[in-house]
């Protein structure tokens, strides 16, 4: 799979459509082939037909949810609903979900970014046990909400100074009646949001690097840095099968994303001899997104490659 990918990436055409909007993305990205294409053909597929860092870090984003949340196949969009505003942390959340008594239950909270909001299918919201103390065990679940469930509404943020083309919205919850089914399996730390975090470095750095290997070979970039775009990408790939939860799996993605970095800076030096090229312009306003997973990447590796040495 990874090398026909690869050699996708190497022939498809470099033409790209004008995607000024959520909607004009949606209507490339609803034409990948689903019902053959893995999270990571999604991502890269997805990454590559982007005309915009904003529609590759969507194209990476939905592929990194595929990879860990169920029920997520098909074209439909999705979303990890866990920043919360106010300085809440991950494991002490604001949003709690409680049983009504009636085998159902409900979910009350705020969250503070949800990108594309007017596009999802579902959403998937982690909370924690309003009957529990803040660090009992099972506290911490996700909830999948379906788009259409009521009690759920948006507030529209104002467009980020990168990526402005993706819309965001903070989220109100106020849900009553639901479903105890919609509560996930398992423990909504260890099984979605710590894994989401390295999966969602993953695959946006993938999306990436199929960004620029279609913007390299458009532009007739130096043969050996596209060479290295597909070396990078095609290690991230290797990673697909793996939870990425053991060292050596955690060590491998730090380095592949500190490559990936290091290429990305020499992607802008080739848009540096095109400053006036709006896609040069789009690059250099959105370079946040190249950085985005570095300080948690760099911890992670750094605390597997620790583990590793004592090993031995």
């Amino acid at each position: 799979m990874t090398s026909s990918l690869l050699q996708w990436c190497l022939q498809a055409p470099t033409e790209t459509v004008l995607m000024d909007s959520a909607d004009s993305w949606l209507q490339v990205w609803h034409q990948l082939p689903f019902a053959q294409a893995t999270p990571m053909a999604l991502a890269v597929m997805g990454g590559f037909q982007a005309d915009r860092p904003a529609w590759v870090f969507a194209s990476g984003y939905q592929a990194a949810l595929r990879s860990v949340f169920p029920g997520t196949a098909g074209p439909g969009l999705f979303a990890f609903c866990l920043t919360e505003e106010g300085g809440h942390g991950a494991r002490n959340l604001s949003t709690t979900w409680s049983a009504d008594g009636s085998e159902g239950i409900g979910v009350t909270g705020a969250k503070g970014w949800t990108p594309l909001f007017q596009h999802y299918s579902a959403y998937f919201v982690a909370c924690q046990s309003r009957e529990q103390e803040p660090n009992a065990e099972a506290c911490f679940r996700v909830v999948r909400l379906p788009a259409d469930t009521d009690g759920v509404s948006f507030e529209a943020r104002t467009p980020g100074r990168f990526l402005p083309e993706l819309p965001t919205a903070r989220m109100q919850v106020q849900v009553s009646c639901l479903s105890a089914s919609a509560l996930l399996p398992g423990d909504g730390w260890s099984e979605y949001a710590k894994p989401f975090s390295a999966q969602e470095e993953l695959y946006v750095t993938a999306a990436l690097l199929a960004y620029l290997l279609r913007e390299g070979r458009a532009h007739d970039w130096p043969q050996h840095y596209v060479q290295q775009l597909v070396g990078a990408l095609s290690l991230l790939c290797s990673l697909v099968d793996t939870k990425l939860d053991t060292a050596i799996e955690l060590v491998t993605l730090s380095g592949a994303t500190t490559w990936a970095r290091t290429l990305f800076a020499e992607a802008t030096d080739f848009w540096q001899q095109s400053p006036d090229d709006v896609r040069a312009t789009r690059w250099f306003r959105d370079k946040p997104i190249q950085t985005l997973w570095a300080g948690s990447s760099e911890k992670r590796g750094a605390k597997a490659w620790a583990a590793l040495s004592n090993a031995g």
